[in-house]
């Protein structure tokens, strides 16, 4: 799938931008993260230094026997565990020898605990803490050991162990705001992320779709105009480049009629003998006519017959001329419809002369009912110039045979001769502007490159074959009307 500009810059900036706000996300996540449990860890500590000092003082009263031993402690732990403040999992003091002598569970009294924590913080001055995992329905948690030591003298450790459920709720609200506030974000940004693309990206791809509609048959293709910035001055550069290639396409147009129309008329040049012929004869008749009308125009019946003559002859000069003209002239807004019998029979009528003269058998092969999607005058200038070539390429007589066959969806056109032929290294060349190898006022080097515009016109094909001293072979293809 092809996907335009404007797509691939709104795709592109919003992954660009969402992939930021992910960054961020998750940055600010794992540092609030962290610095909820540094603060955790720092209440743990404080708890831890407060509490101990307590309970040291308590065993101080106790070993004085001024209270009664156990009792006051084993209190404390109990209020200091029901706290809703603090988030004591469990809470207990420990003797050196690591027995427990007060704990916030009555069954864990008596219990000798070895782990290493604990052992550690019996050895040392500073309070320890590690982090224990999330277990069946119990949250991760904090657990401190605290020594209990003054100037020297140790009197056990204190441990408790300080929930973090609170901290990962905390931290389970935090990531659904962001991602709440990061949603609306991406929103508002991929609106403002189309508008932009609308007013830096539409008007390139504007300018890239009405210069694929620029064709040389259509009315100027311009864009919109708006603004001062540089894709305003891109958009003024491809109006003036649009008017300018629309002037050089209108003059070059029109020097693509001329040359035709000389071609045309060229071509009358070659044919002149033929409609003389075809003027003459009946002219004579009419001369004829006349004088016979001079001699016995008194007799009715004898004058009636002899103006039919002359109306006859007049008619064949009329349909001479008038054909000479359509072929002369220009033809605006023809239908594209021909029957290739008809149009070959009134190409005939100006080369018949010719052959007979020349001593050339013309033979024609049409399929009955067929017909080509071209203009009927267009149709008889590719006859003409194909046709003329053959003649002229034969000029101590020969055969000349035109077929016409359906080829799928196409009509093929065959323009056979038997003249000299074409050398090798010069079939490239037949179609090129102004390439003839006649003689002077025989060929102006336009015929063959006419009749290649006309074909590719209507969307066909022409092809030459030849053979020195055998014949020559046109094939033009063109589509048949549907």
């Amino acid at each position: 799938m092809r996907l335009s500009l404007q797509t691939k810059f709104i795709l592109v900036t919003f992954l660009a931008v969402f992939g930021i706000i992910a960054v961020i996300g998750l940055v600010t996540a794992a540092k609030t993260r962290t610095a909820l449990y540094l603060a955790n860890e720092k209440q743990g500590r404080i708890l831890a230094q407060t509490v101990s000092a307590l309970i040291i003082n308590e065993l101080i009263y106790e070993k004085l026997g001024l209270v009664e031993e156990g009792g006051l402690i084993d209190n404390y732990m109990r209020d200091l565990h029901q706290r809703s403040d603090i988030a004591l999992n469990s809470v207990a003091v420990l003797d050196n020898g690591l027995r427990v002598i007060s704990h916030s569970d009555f069954r864990e009294f008596g219990k000798i605990y070895t782990s290493d924590f604990i052992r550690q913080a019996q050895e040392t001055d500073n309070v320890q803490v590690r982090k224990n995992p999330a277990q069946n329905d119990m949250a991760a948690s904090l657990e401190f050991a605290a020594p209990l030591s003054i100037e020297g003298k140790r009197w056990g450790v204190l441990t408790f162990s300080l929930s973090l459920a609170e901290m990962d709720e905390e931290m389970k609200d935090m990531i659904a705001q962001i991602l709440s506030l990061s949603i609306m974000a991406l929103l508002l940004l991929f609106l403002l992320i189309y508008l932009l693309s609308r007013q830096f990206i539409k008007p390139v791809i504007d300018l890239s779709e009405a210069m694929g509609e620029v064709e040389v048959e259509m009315g100027e293709k311009t864009v919109q105009v708006s603004g001062n910035d540089e894709l305003a001055r891109l958009a003024e550069s491809y109006n003036e480049m649009v008017k300018r290639i629309r002037r050089a396409n209108e003059e070059m147009k029109l020097a693509h009629e001329k040359l035709l129309q000389s071609e045309k008329l060229a071509t009358l040049g070659v044919l002149s003998s033929s409609i003389a012929h075809r003027i003459n004869n009946p002219l004579g008749g009419l001369f004829n006519c006349v004088s016979m009308l001079r001699r016995q125009g008194e007799d009715q019946q004898f004058r009636t017959d002899y103006l039919n003559l002359v109306e006859e002859g007049l008619q064949s000069i009329k349909e001479t001329v008038g054909q000479l003209l359509y072929t002369a002239g220009k033809r605006e807004g023809e239908a594209r419809i021909s029957s290739i019998d008809t149009v070959l029979n009134g190409v005939l009528r100006f080369l018949d002369y010719r052959l007979k003269k020349q001593n050339i058998l013309f033979t024609s092969a049409v399929e009955n009912g067929i017909s080509a999607s071209i203009a009927p005058h267009d149709l008889e200038e590719i006859f003409l110039n194909t046709m003329i070539n053959a003649v002229q390429a034969m000029p101590a007589g020969g055969e000349l045979l035109v077929e016409a066959r359906r080829a799928g969806k196409n009509i093929e056109l065959l323009i056979r001769d038997t003249g000299i032929g074409i050398p090798e290294e010069n079939l490239s060349k037949v179609f090129a502007l102004f390439y003839s190898t006649k003689k002077d006022g025989e060929g102006t080097g336009l015929g063959m490159w006419m009749t290649y515009e006309l074909v590719k016109k209507y969307k066909g094909d022409i092809s030459v074959t030849s053979k020195e001293q055998i014949g020559t072979t046109v094939t033009i293809t063109i589509p048949e009307v549907t």
